[in-house]
């Protein structure tokens, strides 16, 4: 490919992502990208043949880069309690500045199964990460109960996808606008850390 095509497409894919951002996946047009780019509809459809396939293609790179922070701190060697709210911290960060991720990687599931997770070996990444070795050596030595590490995994995952989810019932029912939705998710970053911790420790 010439480098004059994949910096127009580049321009294309960082124009729908902050199309996608403002207006959500719904509520974006291609014209409204292909305007943002400054480039005509026919080339979007041309290079990315659909709005479904553009958003996929800037979601699963976006993914990717995501994907690699949260390995950086699963295989950090820090105390298990200290890892456990960086995630949380890094990892509502990262939802935050990609708010669509979470709905991307679900239509990913529904569509086509496990691709997206054996393309970056998720399975393995995670399973020989140092956090997965610090819960077993925790375990053994009596210090925390025993639970196998994906529950824990998806205990922080969830807890912090969750509510991104559910944003519109969570702002209706706590009143909150945008700057509220924020707090609302800075107080998560305390609260999820202590209830796993709490859940862990051994009575």
């Amino acid at each position: 490919m010439m480098k004059e095509e994949l910096d127009t497409q580049n321009r294309i894919k960082e124009a729908a992502r902050r199309v996608f951002l403002r207006q959500g996946f719904d509520g974006a047009k291609i014209r409204q990208i292909a305007e943002e780019a400054g480039v005509n509809v026919a080339l979007v459809n041309y290079y990315f043949r659909s709005k479904e396939q553009l958003f996929k293609s800037v979601y699963k790179e976006t993914f990717g880069v995501l994907f690699g922070k949260i390995v950086m701190l699963l295989n950090e060697e820090t105390p298990l309690e200290v890892k456990i709210w960086k995630i949380v911290d890094k990892y509502t960060d990262l939802i935050m500045e990609n708010p669509l991720m979470p709905m991307f990687v679900l239509s990913e599931n529904r569509e086509d199964g496990n691709t997206l997770f054996k393309d970056l070996n998720v399975r393995e990444v995670i399973r020989n990460s140092y956090f997965t070795k610090q819960l077993q050596e925790e375990i053994q030595k009596g210090n925390i109960r025993e639970v196998a590490p994906l529950h824990i995994i998806f205990s922080i995952l969830g807890n912090v996808v969750f509510p991104f989810l559910a944003r519109p019932a969570i702002s209706y029912m706590g009143d909150l606008n945008e700057e509220g939705f924020r707090k609302f998710m800075e107080e998560r970053k305390k609260i999820i850390p202590e209830m796993i911790m709490a859940y862990l420790k051994v009575k």
